[in-house]
């Protein structure tokens, strides 16, 4: 982790104009083409979703805007980030659960089920929740959404992105999905989201080389 010095940050003049923004958030929803996961999860017996995830924080961590954070007065920037994702309980309640970010893809669908069993089982929305250096996702695989907002504590400071996966779809011969993106305005803008999205949509397609 390192600390911006914002008095010669180019976004100087950005942050300072958004960062008290009582809802300083701005979202993002488009669609991705995801057949390369889910041909690649189905070939090797792997979760789609794992996958999914695997690709989004592969190329979240390859954005730096999306590794910055706000804390107390400070921006800093993340060497990694990682997630926690929202998961279905048997009772139909869902709960979070807290997935470490792992380069490789094997590795990381063999850990994610170790972290589901866990947090399942912990049945907790207390889940690294002093930590920052996070995506908060979820997912809503029921609804294929063009649009989606969060709930929210009224808290300018939060900086963390939040991300949402929808229901896959097909067009044609392809396997979409909804995929929804909200970031801190101070830290990011649309080109920054943009960025992601294409460095994402270029992770899925190679996911049978990462």
């Amino acid at each position: 982790m390192r600390k911006i010095d914002i008095g010669s940050w180019k976004r100087r003049t950005t942050f300072e104009y958004f960062k008290d923004f009582e809802d300083p958030f701005f979202n993002l929803t488009a669609p991705v083409d995801a057949s390369a996961v889910y041909r690649f999860a189905k070939a090797n017996d792997l979760s789609f979703a794992l996958m999914s995830l695997h690709c989004s924080l592969r190329a979240a961590n390859s954005i730096p805007e999306l590794r910055l954070r706000i804390i107390g007065d400070e921006v800093v920037e993340f060497d990694r980030i990682h997630a926690t994702q929202t998961i279905l309980n048997a009772d139909d309640t869902f709960s979070f659960c807290y997935f470490e970010y792992l380069p490789d893809p094997f590795d990381f669908v063999r850990a994610g089920k170790v972290s589901l069993d866990k947090y399942r089982g912990l049945k907790t929305f207390d889940v690294e929740d002093e930590r920052l250096d996070l995506i908060y996702y979820s997912v809503i695989p029921w609804v294929s959404f063009t649009s989606f907002k969060h709930a929210s504590r009224h808290d300018n400071r939060q900086s963390v992105p939040r991300m949402v996966f929808g229901k896959l779809y097909r067009d044609g011969e392809r396997h979409m999905m909804p995929h929804s993106v909200e970031v801190h305005h101070a830290l990011a803008d649309g080109l920054h989201v943009g960025r992601y999205f294409e460095a994402l949509q270029t992770t899925m397609d190679a996911v049978g080389n990462l």
